[in-house]
């Protein structure tokens, strides 16, 4: 039999370290026989594919976590045990988010990446890889806000990995739908486009609704037309610049009105990762969980538990 590809290493380490398949379920999948398997593992350590490291201190609920998974069909889900300093679960969760998508993006070539100040905890605890076959996009246009600039991004998770970056030189929202089909016949937005029409995995945040009323520029210019058809104590969630309900259903009238990436390129994405590091987003997330956005999760099992109340 020819050797294994490193992709095909990539693919079979993945399913044993991270999809927690055993060797027996990996053989038949792969038609491969157990020994072959064993060997693909221990030649993926060999070629540097897989790297071991232990972290102390980082312990998983597990039972939470199968409750998770069957509860709201995820395919991965992540739920840390608390620390007592809420300082530290808040960290503990972004820097084991930020190892668990590093792992992934290994054998990806397009990733996408929303904007929020957890996704910037998660790029700033990339470790010095070199991944130059990849590529980041910016899934959003920047949410404008008129007292600081922020810098994109998917650039600074390219400088992390010293991969490659598209940023999306736009604003979030515009008031005028028109705009967008316009900007869609851009040479430039077509790639984008492109980009986003085979992405591979993207990581997100999300948010309440009191974090678009705490952007003063967005609530005064932008919130009295894009959500004059959207009533704001229905609002339980925001991912990636939408709204949406408890259970898990997007207010659709905002969506003409968004730059970048859309609904369907989202849903289309395999590998959906979304992190929460605050215990007060807990509805936030069961709505965005019920709604099917979410593939992997990485929480913690204070966030899990507060999500559980609401549910029941």
């Amino acid at each position: 039999m020819a050797q294994l590809t490193d992709e095909q290493l990539a693919d079979i380490a993945h399913d044993f370290y991270l999809s927690k398949l055993n060797i027996g379920e990996i053989s038949q999948k792969y038609n491969l026989s157990r020994y072959l398997i064993t060997k693909a593992l221990d030649d993926a350590e060999m070629r540097g594919i897989v790297k071991i490291q232990i972290t102390q201190g980082v312990k998983c609920n597990q039972l939470l976590e199968r409750e998770f998974q069957k509860k709201f069909g995820l395919k991965e889900v992540f739920i840390l045990h608390c620390y007592e300093d809420k300082e530290d679960d808040s960290e503990a969760v972004i820097n084991f988010a930020s190892k668990q998508i590093e792992n992934y993006l290994q054998n990806t070539k397009i990733a996408g990446v929303s904007w929020g100040a957890t996704m910037r905890g998660v790029i700033n605890d990339f470790s010095e890889e070199t991944l130059t076959k990849l590529y980041f996009v910016q899934l959003l246009g920047q949410p404008i806000n008129a007292n600081r600039c922020k810098n994109p991004l998917a650039q600074e998770a390219a400088d992390s990995l010293h991969a490659h970056s598209l940023n999306l030189p736009a604003p979030l929202y515009v008031i005028n739908p028109k705009i967008i089909p316009i900007l869609r016949t851009e040479p430039y937005f077509k790639i984008i486009e492109n980009c986003y029409h085979d992405l591979e995995l993207l990581f997100t945040g999300l948010g309440n609704f009191d974090s678009f009323r705490t952007n003063q520029f967005l609530l005064t210019n932008y919130g009295p037309k894009l959500f004059k058809d959207i009533p704001q104590d229905k609002v339980a969630g925001m991912i990636m610049g939408r709204p949406y309900d408890i259970n898990g259903n997007f207010f659709p009238s905002i969506e003409k009105h968004i730059c970048g990436i859309s609904m369907k390129d989202i849903m289309k994405t395999p590998i959906r990762f979304c992190v929460v590091s605050n215990r007060f987003k807990s509805e936030a997330l069961l709505g965005a969980l019920r709604s099917g956005i979410i593939t992997h999760l990485v929480i913690n099992d204070a966030i899990a538990e507060r999500v559980l109340q609401h549910e029941d």
